[in-house]
């Protein structure tokens, strides 16, 4: 009861703010373009997070004055592992706060990071037990934790910031698939390794 009476006073306020902010962006009833649109969100998304968190997910209705609809946040708990964020997707994923900041300033993401941070969890459960304690998706690597019924998901390891030797280790022989898409190239020839079936199709091939 508690935790819906702080949402409802926090969407009151939300509503307030982007009430405010609409109005001084947009005067009058001309039509708002798209680019406008995508800037505004942008920008007001930012304040959001930054002002109220980024555990709430808002949607804006440009043809009612900035009318918003406000999905609740994540449901959270402590712990003696400290604050943990609930998924939305998976009933038994949690995320820790560590994990949703680190995973917000490496991606750059202002939004509902709950909400990408399923998406690219979705990925990255085809990859359990290829390395103990990890899940990898194209843009990063998960760190986990098994604890009593639940998969704590400790914190995100970008890819860009992945050494070498953990591209070999994360993204081996069987892991190739989830490299991120910058790494594929048309040109074969040029690749530094291949797949097996797409060898096995060049070696079909007839020579010139």
């Amino acid at each position: 009861m508690g935790d819906e009476r702080h949402f409802g006073f926090k969407k009151a306020q939300i509503e307030n703010f982007l009430k405010e902010e609409f109005k001084k962006k947009f005067k009058g009833s001309a039509k708002i373009s798209l680019r406008k649109r995508q800037k505004f969100i942008g920008e007001v998304t930012r304040k959001i997070g930054k002002r109220f968190g980024k555990d709430v997910l808002v949607l804006i209705d440009f043809t009612k004055n900035g009318f918003c609809t406000i999905v609740s946040p994540a449901q959270t708990e402590s712990t003696d592992k400290g604050k943990l964020v609930k998924s939305f997707s998976h009933p038994q994923v949690f995320y820790t706060t560590h994990c949703v900041d680190r995973f917000s300033e490496r991606m750059h993401s202002h939004e509902n990071c709950v909400i990408t941070l399923d998406a690219f969890f979705n990925e990255a459960m085809s990859t359990y037990g290829e390395n103990d304690g990890f899940l990898t998706c194209p843009d990063g690597v998960f760190a986990y934790e098994l604890i009593e019924d639940r998969l704590i998901v400790k914190t995100y390891i970008n890819f860009d910031l992945l050494s070498d030797d953990q591209i070999k280790q994360f993204y081996g022989s069987g892991m190739i698939s989830m490299l991120p898409r910058e790494y594929a190239t048309e040109d074969v020839f040029g690749a530094d390794f291949i797949l097996a079936d797409e060898h096995d199709e060049l070696l079909d091939k007839p020579k010139d």
